[in-house]
C-alpha cells in the first residue's frame, strides 16, 4: 500500500487545549488526499479545517473528563481498528487509550516535562502521566519525538531502543494572515508603547523572569499570552513588581489576532525553564519578529540559531539579550527562519508512518 493511500486512525485522547491541538489541525490541513483520516477523541470544539484535501471523519469526541475520555477512546480504538485491519494508528500524545488498539501504534512524544520539570504538578497528574507514558512506550511500535532533545530524554529515562525512535520537527508557518490586534494590545500601541510578547500559558514558561526584566526596561509593556488559562503565580509576581502596571495578561485570542500580536511585537520572549520543542519561538522567527530564548537546548534546536539566546535563567540575562536585539546585533539567520512549513512537516510524518518497523499487532486489553 502506498504511504498516502492507507487509512490513518488518529488518537487524540491525550490532547488537551494548546499546542498539540494546533498540531492536529495542521496535520489534517496538509494530509495527502489519498488516505482517509479517522479521528478518535477529538478535543472539545475542534473541527477539521475547511481547506483540507483529505477525507476526514470525527469518530468520537472527548467527553466526561479524563476518565471518560480515556474509557471512550479505548473502546472506540478497539472498534475502529477492528473495522480497518489495514489501517495505521497515530497517537498524537501518550495515552492509556491505545491499549484498545488491535493494530500497532505510532505515538508522538512532545516532552518529558513531568519527569524533568514536575514543579506544580499534582500527584494525580504525575501518576496519570507515568501510566500513559509507560503504556505508550510499551505498546507503540514507533515513538516519534518532536526534537532531538526529547529523543535524548526518552532514551535516557526509559532506556528505549534507539531504532524504535525518530525525530520529527513540527511546521512553523501560520495558516492565517495577521488580522487586527486584540483590543488591549491595540490600546498599548495607540498609547505609544512598544511591547514584548511572552508565552505564558504554563508554569514552566519562565514569565517571572520576563516580568523582573521589564522592571529594568521602562520603555516596554510586557504582553503575556495565557491561552485563556492564566498562571496565578505569574499574576502574583506581576502584582508585586514595580513593572506590574506594564504587564498585560491576554485572554484567548483568535489565530489571526495571534499572528498580528506576534508580528507587532518588538521582540518575542521564551525564557522557558523547560521545552520539548518551542513552536511559538519558531513561529515568531518565521514572521520576522526578533526572538529571545532561554538556554534550553530544545529552543536552540527549534530556532536554528536565529534567536538571541540568554546565557542564564535570570532577569539580567534577559535584559542583556534584549539590549542585543535593540542594537540590531542578531545572530546569523539560518537558511530558513523558524524551520519548515507544515506541508513539509506533514509529508515527513506520513513517510515516517510508512517506514515504521514491522511488528505484530497488540490486542487491546
Amino acid at each position: 500500500m502506498q504511504p498516502g493511500n492507507a487509512t490513518t486512525i488518529v488518537d487524540c485522547s491525550g490532547v488537551g487545549a494548546g499546542g498539540i491541538t494546533r498540531v492536529l489541525s495542521e496535520l489534517v490541513r496538509y494530509w495527502p488526499a489519498g488516505g482517509p483520516l479517522r479521528i478518535v477523541a477529538s478535543p472539545p470544539g475542534w473541527e477539521p479545517p475547511a481547506d483540507r484535501a483529505v477525507e476526514t471523519e470525527v469518530v468520537s469526541r472527548q467527553e466526561h473528563g479524563r476518565v471518560g475520555t480515556i474509557a471512550g477512546a479505548t473502546e472506540q480504538l478497539r472498534r475502529v481498528t477492528g473495522r480497518y485491519p489495514d489501517a495505521r494508528v497515530l497517537s498524537l500524545s501518550p495515552s492509556l487509550a491505545i491499549r484498545g488498539s488491535r493494530l500497532p501504534v505510532t505515538t508522538i512524544v512532545h516532552d518529558l516535562a513531568f519527569k524533568l520539570w514536575p514543579h506544580n504538578l499534582s500527584a494525580s497528574v504525575k501518576q496519570y502521566r507515568r501510566l500513559s507514558y509507560g503504556t505508550a512506550i510499551g505498546r507503540s511500535q514507533q515513538l516519534i519525538c518532536v526534537s532531538a532533545r526529547t529523543r535524548h530524554d526518552l532514551l535516557g529515562i526509559y532506556d528505549v531502543p534507539y531504532s524504535k525512535t525518530a525525530v520529527w520537527h513540527p511546521g512553523s508557518d501560520l495558516s492565517v494572515v495577521p488580522g487586527a490586534l486584540p483590543p488591549d494590545v491595540a490600546a498599548v500601541r495607540e498609547a505609544g508603547w512598544r511591547y514584548l510578547l511572552v508565552a505564558g500559558h504554563a508554569a514552566h514558561k519562565g514569565v517571572e523572569i520576563a516580568i523582573d526584566a521589564v522592571a529594568e526596561l521602562p520603555g516596554y509593556v510586557l504582553v503575556v499570552l495565557t491561552g485563556g488559562d492564566p498562571v496565578e503565580e505569574f499574576r502574583r509576581v506581576a502584582a508585586q513588581s514595580p513593572a506590574g502596571p506594564r504587564v498585560l495578561f491576554l485572554d484567548r485570542v483568535s489565530d489571526a489576532e495571534y499572528a498580528a500580536t506576534l508580528t507587532g511585537a518588538a521582540a518575542f520572549l521564551m525564557p522557558s525553564h523547560f521545552e520539548g520543542y518551542g513552536l511559538p519561538a519558531a513561529e515568531a522567527l518565521r514572521l520576522g519578529t526578533p526572538t529571545v530564548i532561554s538556554p534550553d537546548p530544545a529552543l536552540l534546536e527549534a530556532t536554528g540559531g536565529a534567536a538571541v539566546r540568554m546565557d542564564s535563567w535570570t532577569p539580567e540575562a534577559m535584559v542583556r539579550a534584549l539590549r542585543q536585539v535593540e542594537s540590531g546585533q542578531l545572530p546569523v539567520a539560518s537558511a530558513e527562519l523558524g524551520g519548515r512549513s507544515w506541508r513539509e512537516a506533514t509529508e515527513h510524518l506520513v513517510a515516517l508512518l510508512a517506514d515504521a518497523p514491522a511488528q505484530s499487532a497488540h490486542q487491546g486489553g
